[in-house]
């Protein structure tokens, strides 16, 4: 005769079966960072060092802010970030700084470490994950990684910002396109390819990068070829100091049709440096800006009611 189990010890065994089905599933979770290394998730991060301006703003837009102990250099957004530690980046970054942090966690930018320091990192038990952002959807993408690093739900904060974007899609659609030249820098004179998210801002606003075709992400130009495409308009993104400055480096180029008729756009906004949970609301002042350049719509033509012509018109 088969006796049946206990029902004490058979609510302990579903719990333990169900623990260590949790535990599993957890240890199984694994990423894949920007530079292709393999990360395995364990648990929620409880510690968090950022690296770059971008990835600060993304931990705290996910929710994580509570979390973070130590940030790069320039993390300027959000306010509390200035309060916390600041680790030093480049030729002054130090291994031992970050160690005294006790980060389980570091969210690093791909091109601002040494894949030496990366493993060195690890090797005090960091959970390194490496990440770059150059185009709109690296927003969502990067949001949903640090949630899932973070055990945070991050589904409204990626609907809210996807749903920004949509809606300035439809209310940019039908205006007249403007050719645009996006300097990034005077000396040498550097702009944006196609692959840039400043281009695809550009284009939610109906506009159109006159070098969008070239390759790398900021190719260097010459005045000669500015001139040749014939922008309708000339936009500033971080390429001066101030407006005056850019006006000034411009000025001298009256062959330039946009030159001659004042059409620069110095574009001032944090919003724009990177792409974050905040760039839709720079790129709503990008499309603001340029509509105030924007050529009017042709006129519709409206024929009279009645007799339709020959033509079936």
């Amino acid at each position: 005769m088969i006796r049946a189990m206990p029902l004490p010890l058979v609510r302990v065994l579903a719990v333990g079966f169900l623990c260590a089905s949790s535990a599993a599933s957890v240890a199984q979770l694994t990423l894949r960072d920007d530079i292709g290394r393999v990360i395995p998730v364990k648990k929620p991060a409880a510690r968090i060092v950022t690296f770059a301006p971008f990835l600060t703003e993304l931990v705290y837009a996910a929710g994580a802010g509570h979390r973070v102990v130590g940030v790069g250099t320039h993390s300027e957004y959000p306010p509390e970030a200035k309060k916390l530690p600041e680790v030093q980046m480049g030729a002054n970054f130090s291994l031992d700084v970050v160690a005294q942090l006790k980060p389980d966690l570091v969210l690093a930018w791909a091109g601002g470490l040494k894949r030496e320091d990366i493993d060195r990192m690890t090797g005090f038990g960091a959970t390194v994950f490496v990440a770059h952002a150059r185009t709109l959807e690296d927003v969502p993408r990067l949001l949903k990684v640090i949630g899932q690093l973070s055990g945070n739900d991050v589904t409204m904060q990626v609907s809210e910002y996807e749903g920004k974007l949509d809606a300035l899609r439809r209310a940019n659609a039908d205006k007249p396109k403007v050719a645009a030249f996006i300097e990034i820098w005077n000396r040498p004179l550097t702009t944006i390819s196609g692959t840039h998210f400043l281009s695809e801002a550009l284009e939610i606003c109906h506009g159109e990068n006159v070098f969008k075709d070239l390759r790398g992400v900021a190719p260097k130009v010459s005045w000669e070829e500015v001139f040749e495409r014939n922008p309708f308009v000339i936009l500033s993104a971080g390429s001066a100091g101030s407006e005056e400055e850019f006006r000034a480096n411009w000025t001298i180029r009256q062959s330039i049709r946009a030159v001659k008729e004042n059409r620069l756009l110095y574009l001032d906004t944090e919003a724009m440096e990177h792409p974050t949970t905040r760039t839709p609301d720079g790129i709503a002042q990008l499309c603001g800006a340029l509509d105030r350049m924007r050529p009017p719509a042709p006129a519709v033509v409206q024929r009279p009611a009645g007799r339709a012509s020959q033509y079936g018109m």
